[in-house]
């Protein structure tokens, strides 16, 4: 998992949690986020578990480009201690990799409120370095909901205890980070009531985006054959066995043929990994695609079903709608009806298939209900856009520093 930290003007420190030769959402939004500041230096700070402390930068999906400066990994913390010792003893053991390449930048970023987001803003505080901070889920929340794995590779308990001790915890570095950042920006807006409740005060909503080059003006088919994607991690939280649900919904109801593409990746959760393919292997309409980028199967879909347990704001809903092809499924953070054929969570997958089919019979409301959140997307989910955003708000921290120089 990596962990962020961003350089300036001319350095930023960058501080998340990724594992190397996976995608995903916050993966996508780190490379783009890069990518759009070719004019600034970026030193990146790894926290990586056991299992992904000496994998390579060259195992990663993603290119790095020539002005990452630097490129740190450091072990993450023992969580078989309690974490008010153990964070500082981390603190400790870590503190000589990490401090000396902050204390060259002018900003430090960090893209959650777990470990690394925590120890960004140690580090901050301690050079007194510009603190912001975007934030992608809740952790502490997640936990609560049921995800079994973080996306850094740590187990959550299934002890009732232990698990509330890991929301609790993941609930206090969030109050801490809050306090500590100069500006909170928040990717998702349902997450921003539960941000002011523990603390944060100054929060801007910058959402998720797409390239420019994504957006497609109509859809690339017109088949009459309705075509039904999943696109994800295989983790627990994503709920991806759903699917399958869904899949014997349309196969049980619906009089023409329907196809179904599956687009999953790793999530270092094994089991649930076995159980999804052990089950595709009962339906031969539908494609189960491992480890590929969702760029090379969208244009396949013509709905993309979200089944997901919880959500903030998921990169793939807007990937879909700027191809044309309508998100469905169920409620889950800011995935709601204004960005597609969306039902309440106690909404049976009979009637959501029912709503589905008997849409896609009146073709033209289909279309007219796409381009509707099309038009959102265009309008408000580029990411030249978002990345002005981010531009005009790293100028004003890294310029009310003392130790700017324009």
């Amino acid at each position: 998992m990596l962990n962020y930290i961003w350089a300036k003007k001319n350095s930023c420190w960058l501080l998340r949690e990724l594992i190397p030769g996976t995608a995903g959402g916050v993966s996508e939004w780190v490379h783009q986020y890069v990518q759009a500041f070719d004019d600034t230096i970026f030193h990146i700070l790894q926290v990586a578990t056991d299992q992904y402390l000496n994998a390579t930068i060259d195992d990663a999906l993603y290119s790095v480009p020539g002005h990452v400066e630097s490129f740190t990994r450091i072990p993450p913390p023992d969580l078989t201690n309690d974490w008010r010792t153990e964070s500082q003893h981390w603190k400790q053991n870590v503190w000589e990799d990490v401090v000396p390449v902050a204390s060259n930048t002018d900003l430090i970023h960090i893209a959650n409120t777990g470990f690394a987001g925590w120890l960004g803003k140690e580090v901050a505080e301690a050079t007194q370095k510009p603190l912001l901070l975007t934030e992608h889920a809740l952790y502490w929340k997640e936990i609560d909901m049921g995800a079994v794995a973080l996306e850094c590779g740590y187990k959550v308990p299934n002890e009732e205890h232990s698990k509330q001790n890991f929301v609790s915890m993941f609930d206090s570095m969030a109050r801490e980070i809050y306090s500590a950042s100069n500006i909170v920006i928040s990717v998702s807006e349902c997450n921003i009531p539960e941000q002011r409740k523990r603390g944060a005060t100054d929060i801007q909503y910058i959402p998720n985006g797409i390239p420019k080059e994504w957006l497609q003006s109509s859809h690339r088919s017109d088949s009459k054959k309705i075509t039904v994607g999943w696109v994800g991690r295989c983790a627990e939280m994503k709920n991806p066995l759903k699917f399958f649900d869904v899949i014997e919904a349309f196969t049980t109801i619906s009089e023409q043929e329907v196809q179904f593409v599956m687009l999953a990746c790793d999530a270092n959760e094994p089991e649930l990994a076995a159980s999804v393919k052990e089950r595709s292997r009962d339906y031969p309409q539908l494609d189960l695609v491992w480890n590929r980028s969702a760029e090379e199967y969208i244009d396949r879909l013509d709905a993309l079903c979200i089944t997901s347990h919880n959500e903030s704001q998921p990169l793939v809903l807007f990937e879909a709608l700027a191809r044309n092809v309508l998100p469905i499924g169920w409620q889950a953070g800011d995935v709601s009806e204004k960005y597609g054929l969306i039902v309440d969570r106690e909404t049976s997958v009979e009637t959501l298939v029912e709503q589905i089919l008997e849409l896609w019979q009146q073709p033209e409301r289909w279309k007219g209900m796409v381009q509707s959140r099309h038009k959102l997307v265009v309008k408000h989910h580029t990411w030249e856009n978002i990345f002005e955003e981010y531009r005009a708000i790293l100028n004003k921290l890294i310029k009310s520093t003392e130790t700017y120089v324009g």
